[in-house]
């Protein structure tokens, strides 16, 4: 939002978790941060922004056209909504953020007994228990939950048909390997070494600007089909 927030008429952003709400809104005091459910609905009115983003989000949430529905009913004609989830690949299978679902008694003494990090764990898993949460994924009882990855035909799937596919692309080859290689050098070192070495960095940022087609990450910008109302939110 800080890197947004210059370039609007008018900020707002949404979150589940009351206290980061707190947090954020205190980094960005000219946004309106609210609390939001996790059906997704807010009171906004149709139409009112003519800019959304919705960053690494879309595969948290316990329904995903349910979420797409509400993001193109608040998308104002002619407006963009930018959209970035986890691409499924030959990678895929490697992704630590369901390291949780399938070990989970070996997840919590990682944390707590090898990594010793009490705070963390206590806030990060515990509290996303209390908001009915499994790590920063909601529980639902409609399916397993578990830190999905997609193909870009199965986001266009999900879109209502007012959502026009503009563009996309995917990014990031090897991401979730180095992900993995670092969670592993944290773990061997007891913590004590949190970043790969600097020439891996390296590697890791070149990729990161790389198109393949088997990255790891997914960018999607969409765009609402009717006539701009010069709508006045971002």
């Amino acid at each position: 939002m800080v890197l947004v927030r210059d370039r609007c008429t008018e900020c707002h952003g949404v979150e589940v978790d009351p206290d980061e709400v707190k947090r954020a809104a205190a980094r960005n005091p000219h946004a309106d941060i609210r609390t939001i459910g996790f059906d997704g609905k807010t009171d906004c009115p149709d139409g009112h922004f003519d800019t959304i983003a919705i960053l690494e989000v879309i595969e948290h949430v316990p329904d995903e056209q349910q979420t797409l529905a509400e993001l193109a009913r608040l998308l104002a004609p002619g407006g963009k909504l930018l959209l970035t989830t986890p691409h499924r690949g030959l990678l895929t299978f490697l992704d630590p953020g369901n390291f949780k679902f399938l070990f989970p008694r070996l997840h919590r003494f990682v944390h707590l007994k090898v990594l010793r990090q009490r705070d963390y764990y206590r806030d990060r898993f515990e509290r996303s228990a209390e908001l009915g949460m499994v790590g920063d994924i909601t529980a639902d009882q409609n399916r397993k939950p578990w830190h999905r990855h997609y193909k870009p035909a199965q986001i266009e799937a999900m879109c209502p048909p007012s959502l026009r596919l503009v563009d996309h692309g995917v990014f990031c080859p090897a991401m979730r390997a180095f992900w993995v290689l670092r969670i592993g050098l944290r773990i061997l070192t007891g913590g004590l070494l949190r970043r790969l070495p600097l020439p891996v960095r390296w590697i890791e940022k070149r990729l990161s600007l790389t198109e393949s087609r088997t990255g790891d990450q997914l960018v999607m910008l969409f765009e609402k089909k009717g006539e701009s109302s010069g709508a006045a939110g971002a």
